[in-house]
């Protein structure tokens, strides 16, 4: 019996030892569960992470690639534009040219036809001026097209000599 006491404090010893490990084994799996837990949080958390971040970057290439689109419509618009804005400058500096000479002739004329003796002989030298093959104020004698008559001629002496032009008819 006694030996079966002892027999019996053995085995309640290991079994109180079994029932110390099995704690210390449930402590260590339940440690072990939350710091797993803790793991897969912070797993969790860097993944979110590093999808944000990602979606941060591809929303600044969208929006790049969007400027990018609207500067090449831009330039596409410019270059379709821009010829079309040289050739209306260029017209209307053409048209401008083609007038200028239009003004200048009718001031001439209407010089001409002013009742003041000067602006007359002004206007009247003007235009012989403009119309010899060989001006004497004017240089480049080679850009006049066309020929003085013979009256012409002697038009322009006697203005230049001072006397009338009243008998003489304009070139026009």
């Amino acid at each position: 019996m006694t030996e079966q006491i002892k027999q019996n404090d053995r085995m309640a010893d290991q079994s109180q030892a079994v029932v110390e490990e099995s704690h210390q084994l449930a402590e260590a799996a339940k440690e072990l569960v939350e710091r797993d837990a803790e793991a897969r949080r912070e797993l969790i958390a860097a993944q979110q992470e590093l999808t944000s971040q990602l979606n941060e970057q591809q929303s600044a290439i969208y929006k790049g690639h969007d400027r990018l689109e609207q500067d090449r419509r831009e330039i596409a618009d410019q270059r379709h534009r821009d010829p079309i804005v040289a050739a209306v400058i260029q017209n209307f500096g053409l048209l401008v040219a083609c007038l200028f000479p239009l003004f200048v002739s009718l001031f001439v004329i209407r010089q001409m036809q002013s009742q003041e003796p000067d602006h007359a002989a002004v206007a009247e030298l003007l235009t012989l001026e403009l119309t010899s093959e060989e001006p004497q104020l004017l240089p480049s004698p080679h850009l006049r097209p066309g020929k003085l008559t013979h009256d012409e001629k002697e038009a322009h002496h006697a203005l230049l000599a001072g006397e009338s032009t009243a008998d003489v008819e304009p070139p026009f």
